[in-house]
């Protein structure tokens, strides 16, 4: 039971909500007449969709993992209460 596996996970997690949401927010997409070269570019290359799925399923994960370690740390306490 390696609690630290899954609060590393939860770290990358987190890491990859941050960068779907800064992807979402540099799209920009509410004035078409802000587009320029380079954010035209950026606009091609990111999948809003795939971005909307993202913040939707990395925070489930997230919660997984929780509940992983709140189990873990369950068992432990029944074992050391059986031990006692």
């Amino acid at each position: 039971m390696e609690i630290t596996n899954n609060i590393n996970a939860m770290t990358q997690l987190e890491g990859n909500l941050n960068q779907s949401a800064d992807n979402i927010a540099k799209m920009d997409v509410t004035a078409p007449e802000k587009v320029t070269q380079e954010n035209a570019q950026y606009l091609q290359e990111t999948d809003l969709v795939q971005e909307m799925v993202n913040q939707i399923t990395i925070p489930l994960a997230y919660t997984a993992n929780a509940e992983v370690i709140s189990t873990q740390d369950s068992v432990a306490r029944t074992l050391l209460d059986i031990k006692a």
